[in-house]
């Protein structure tokens, strides 16, 4: 459909200062809603000791989806695109110690996986994890993570294989090459 705009009503709206960007709209910090999420943030951080709360926490699915907008909304209003973040609210999460970019500690939870993958072979006696097993599909999914890794560690790729995760692997039997156990 064209637009109704034409260059006299753009004129006008400049002379009253009308402004553009959509990103000046903005909820109110006292929105009720995103104030009840951030008391059980900090509720949270208090039990906690930190901000991380999961997308899926399972204690307050709520909480996981709201924390995980915020880290949306907040890189919206960087990228200066619409948003419902505030700058006074990015200053309070701010204040209670919020991490607008979360990593996963990769030493912990490979160190769990290369565990649950020991244990696996105590078990079996091999670490031929098929890719989609069912007793712990996030296991099998390491497993062929661990080959890919590996091999771009070997084609001098980056990587987050190290050589000391290969040697742990190298350890206990694991094996590079993908075979048909998929």
């Amino acid at each position: 459909k064209p637009s109704q705009m034409t260059i006299e009503r753009a004129e006008a709206l400049n002379d009253i200062g009308f402004e553009w960007e959509a990103t000046t709209y903005r909820k109110p910090l006292d929105d009720k809603g995103w104030q009840r999420r951030y008391e059980e943030l900090k509720q949270f951080r208090a039990r906690t000791g930190h901000c991380r709360v999961p997308q899926r926490f399972i204690e307050n699915e709520a909480l996981g989806r709201w924390v995980s907008r915020q880290r949306q909304e907040y890189k919206l209003l960087i990228e200066d695109k619409p948003s419902q973040m505030t700058i006074e609210r990015a200053e309070a999460l701010n204040d209670i110690g919020f991490e607008w970019v979360v990593k996963p500690d990769n030493d912990e939870a490979w160190q769990r996986r290369y565990d649950e993958l020991k244990q696996f072979r105590a078990r079996t006696g091999h670490c031929r994890v098929p890719q989609k097993f069912t007793e712990n599909k996030a296991l099998g999914r390491w497993v062929s993570r661990q080959q890919r890794e590996y091999k771009l560690l070997m084609e001098g790729k980056p990587s987050q294989m190290t050589i000391e995760r290969a040697e742990a692997l190298n350890d206990i039997g694991f094996e590079w090459e993908a075979t048909t156990y998929r």
